[in-house]
């Protein structure tokens, strides 16, 4: 049988199925915490399902996975409907799949994937990481798997189809798909790769057979999924959370290279992964979804940005008493006067898709324009608005375009939390977000104005300190500063190097040194035997040491 992940996950295969045979799914949690390792977590943590959980899936219909691997996402799946087929590639994925996913599902060992005959029509066919593959299924490429596949759906049938990018800025920054693989194998052609990727333009060149099709673009990717943009909805500062494999030396930071991306309109061509709608009707009319990755169960939620509405839902069971929260922080700022954009309804957190900047864009904008007193006339006039406790009331939660401010994403509120610490964190993070206004005004003179003392500074960081404790989960962040490390720069290369280079010259230079002292040494001690050789001693004795060696 073929295995079309051998090349990712061949070294961590044997500890992958260790894992399933001793855990159950609900205790997958453990096995992070102590095997952080990208490959592991990639099989094991909630987030891997991200890719296909926020899509609007209707439900009790046929779905079809290929490529199923070792259930990760066929386990997300099952709670979609009761009828989910999944093909596999190798038998010991298949029994992994059948110890791991407990609800019934119907497994198909396939070898060659182009002959296979299935018995029905699906109305989803999921293809996560298996399309790079085509060539490995049986098919010439990539769109005959695709045309395949097709010929499978039913009437109203879609596919949701997630590849890596051929141009994506981990490949340029030097990640490879396998520990085994040199950096930019992707671009060399001497290079024998058993996958193929493709770039934005080639891909739509495949799909325009299909009636409808749609680009999703999930960062950092679509293995663990903590954004999804469209092209109606892109971003506008490079924002994510990035992590690669421990084994991997990353030349640059991806993010600040697609900061640079978004300025010049090459977000899509640069970004790491697609997933791809194709839809015999219409595709879905979501537009932007975040996952709240880094926070602990009880505060995870799914925000999914429409054409029509914003839906904020808890990630899981245990984050509805936060969406409950939130509700009652609405209430709160309703009645103290504010006006709000969201209500609660059916558990859920809903409101009108607004289109207007954010205070922090409206502000920004005023420094770039040299409007400087109108800047801080906007400060002052929000300040004397704010009201003690709602510590989420920053400039990029409300919506302002001069005129009416409107509030959304009050997750949080402190009772102790006073206004100058409401403005601290406001001011910090306008300047995090627009690094470049310190060019304008800096956030000193700005703390002095509302009487942010260093004191207050200190005290309002410790506070910031234990919030995020309150609200990170410590085993993600973990896992993400870790990965961080991968991160190098062509200067640090360098320097490695150097180093290395110079303490091989300091070796070669010591060997050097012992060697001239050896001959040296040698020098003398053939001189003292000339000297000994024509002494008186030596040549009175010559008769003896000759009947000696007779002897």
């Amino acid at each position: 049988m073929i295995d079309y992940n051998k090349d990712i996950y061949g070294d961590y295969e044997k500890d992958i199925k260790n894992y399933i045979e001793k855990y159950k799914p609900e205790q997958y949690e453990k096995i992070i915490e102590k095997d952080t390792r990208t490959n592991i977590v990639n099989i094991f943590s909630e987030m891997r399902t991200n890719i296909i959980k926020w899509y609007p899936f209707e439900p009790n219909k046929k779905i079809l996975e290929i490529g199923a691997n070792y259930g990760e996402i066929t386990q997300e799946l099952v709670k979609i409907t009761p009828e989910v087929t999944s093909i596999e590639f190798t038998k010991e994925k298949i029994e992994c799949i059948k110890k791991r996913i407990k609800e019934n599902v119907k497994l198909i060992l396939c070898d060659n994937l182009k002959e296979l005959k299935l018995p029905e029509k699906y109305d989803y066919i999921i293809i996560i990481g298996t399309g790079e593959y085509a060539k490995k299924l049986g098919f010439k490429n990539l769109k005959e798997m695709l045309e395949w596949s097709y010929m499978q759906l039913s009437e109203e049938g879609k596919m949701l189809v997630a590849i890596d990018n051929k141009f994506g800025v981990k490949y340029l920054a030097g990640s490879t798909r396998n520990n085994k693989e040199v950096p930019f194998a992707n671009y060399k052609n001497y290079v024998e790769k058993d996958y193929k990727l493709y770039g934005k333009t080639e891909l739509e060149n495949m799909l325009k057979q299909f009636p409808k099709y749609k680009f999703y673009y999930p960062v950092p990717n679509y293995n663990l999924t903590n954004m999804i943009y469209t092209d109606e909805y892109l971003p506008k500062r490079s924002r994510y959370n990035i992590y690669y494999r421990e084994d991997e030396e990353i030349l640059f930071n991806e993010t600040d290279f697609m900061e640079y991306a978004i300025k010049n309109s090459k977000f899509d061509f640069f970004t790491n992964s697609y997933l791809i709608e194709i839809s015999k009707t219409d595709t879905s009319n979501v537009w932007y979804v975040n996952f709240s990755n880094m926070r602990q169960k009880q505060y995870k939620i799914i925000t999914k940005i429409t054409s029509e509405k914003v839906t904020k839902e808890a990630y899981g069971e245990q984050g509805k008493k936060h969406i409950e929260n939130i509700q009652k922080n609405i209430e709160k700022l309703q009645q103290l006067g504010y006006t709000t954009c969201e209500k609660f309804q059916d558990g859920k957190i809903l409101s009108q898709f607004i289109n207007k900047p954010t205070m922090d864009e409206y502000l920004a904008r005023l420094l770039e324009q040299d409007k400087k007193e109108e800047f801080i006339q906007e400060l002052d006039k929000w300040y004397k608005n704010l009201k003690q406790g709602f510590i989420d009331l920053v400039f990029q939660n409300v919506f302002y375009d001069g005129n009416e401010y409107i509030v959304f994403d009050q997750e949080w509120y402190k009772e102790e939390a006073s206004i100058e610490q409401i403005m601290y964190r406001s001011i910090k993070s306008l300047f995090f977000q627009h690094n470049y206004l310190k060019n304008k005004i800096t956030i000193e003179e700005l703390y002095k104005k509302y009487n942010i003392t260093q004191e207050k500074i200190e005290q309002f960081e410790k506070e910031e300190i234990k919030l995020q404790e309150e609200i990170v989960d410590p085993k993600i962040l973990k896992f993400y500063s870790e990965k961080w490390n991968a991160i190098t720069s062509i200067e640090d290369i360098k320097m490695k190097y150097k180093k290395q280079l110079e303490q091989a010259y300091l070796q070669i230079q010591e060997i050097s040194n012992e060697k001239d002292k050896i001959s040296e040494e040698n020098e003398r001690l053939v001189e003292e035997i000339k000297k000994l050789k024509n002494s008186r001693f030596y040549k009175w004795t010559r008769f003896l040491r000759r009947k000696k060696v007779e002897k």
